[in-house]
This record gives structure tokens, C-alpha cells and sequence, in this order.
């Protein structure tokens, strides 16, 4: 009897401390000492950004809870290219995390480009839900167009940023998610200031 109750405590410790896939969990460990995140393409000339290759990389093999928890435990950059790529695959866990990170504020710098600033994560997340309000519709009307060689490059390259299981649909659930959420913001404050 002893031995099952020790086989049954070591199968839940085991469960416990396999919170991401082994496969997640290589892939986001150059990740894990970034506390700054980069946009795709950064500096004058546009060049493709090596931390944002790494997460690209991670998200191809991530699962979405393999994200939803790199973005409550990660780093900094893990946190919010996690967050912002649940958004991207449609996951309905994504307002819980803006909301988490308008409760629990998190400065992080953000190269965009060659412009640099520094920003709560979940103001991050609500810039990255309105753009992909305009990425979606520009995608959505290249697909009505005849497709040459350009079109069928931007049409490739939103898809390999992440855009393609979401719809308007989807976007505009959550920004109301999102509206709502800011709209009980100035309790949160109140509490905090108790």
C-alpha cells in the first residue's frame, strides 16, 4: 500500500514539474535570460530579428498551453511573444492574460524597428490586437485579388507571422473582451491603493 501512495505522489510531482513539452522547453531556453523583446525586423535596414527567429522557432512546435504558460512564467520576452501569439492562434485564454498584465504591471523594452520604448505588456498586447485588425482586412482583401508574385509573398508573409487562424470575427471579440476588461480598470487601481 505504501508503494502505491510513493508511485502515486512521484507520478503527480512528475505532472507538476512538466509544465511545457521537452521539445517547448529546448526551444525556449535561449529565451529565458531576455528581459526586452524585438519586433520581426529591427534597426534601419530592417534586418530579421534574432530573438523574435528564436520564438518563431518556439512557436512552431509550442502548444498553446505550452504558451499560456511561458506567458504567466517565462521571461520577460517569453511572456510577451507568448501572450501575443495566443492572440494570433485564436486561444480564448488571451483576455486573462491582458488582464493579468493590467493587474500586475510588467515594463518591458521593445525594439520596434529602429525605435525603442518601454511599455506595460498588456498595453503591448492591446497595439498588437488593433494591428492585427488592419493586417487581417489586408490579408482578407489580397486573398480577393489576382495573385501575382508580390501578393503571394504577403499573403506568405503574414501567415508565417501567425495571422492565419484568426478572422475580424476573432478580433473583435476581443477587443471587446479587452474594452471590458479596461473598463473595471480603475477598481483594480483601488485596490491597489488600499
Amino acid at each position: 500500500m505504501k508503494l502505491k501512495i510513493s508511485l502515486f505522489f512521484l507520478v503527480i510531482i512528475g505532472i507538476g514539474n512538466a509544465q511545457i513539452s521537452k521539445k517547448a522547453k529546448v526551444l525556449a531556453k535561449p529565451l529565458e535570460t531576455f528581459s526586452y523583446a524585438e519586433s520581426p525586423y529591427i534597426g534601419i535596414g530592417g534586418d530579421k530579428s534574432v530573438l523574435y527567429g528564436y520564438f518563431q522557432k518556439l512557436s512552431e512546435v509550442a502548444s498553446s498551453n505550452d504558451l499560456y504558460y511561458l506567458a504567466k512564467n517565462g521571461s520577460n520576452a517569453l511572456k510577451l511573444y507568448s501572450g501575443q501569439e495566443l492572440m494570433k492562434r485564436n486561444d480564448k485564454r488571451f483576455p486573462e492574460i491582458y488582464e493579468y498584465y493590467l493587474r500586475h504591471p510588467l515594463i518591458i523594452q521593445y525594439k520596434d524597428g529602429c525605435m525603442g520604448r518601454e511599455e506595460n505588456i498588456a498595453d503591448h498586447m492591446k497595439r498588437e490586437l488593433y494591428s492585427a485588425k488592419g493586417i487581417i482586412s489586408l490579408r482578407d482583401s489580397l486573398l480577393k485579388e489576382k495573385t501575382d508574385g508580390f501578393i503571394r509573398a504577403q499573403l506568405q508573409s503574414i501567415n508565417k507571422h501567425g495571422y492565419r487562424k484568426l478572422n475580424q470575427e476573432n478580433v473583435e471579440f476581443y477587443i471587446k473582451a479587452i474594452e471590458k476588461i479596461d473598463a473595471q480598470k480603475p477598481s483594480f487601481q483601488i485596490k491597489a491603493n488600499q
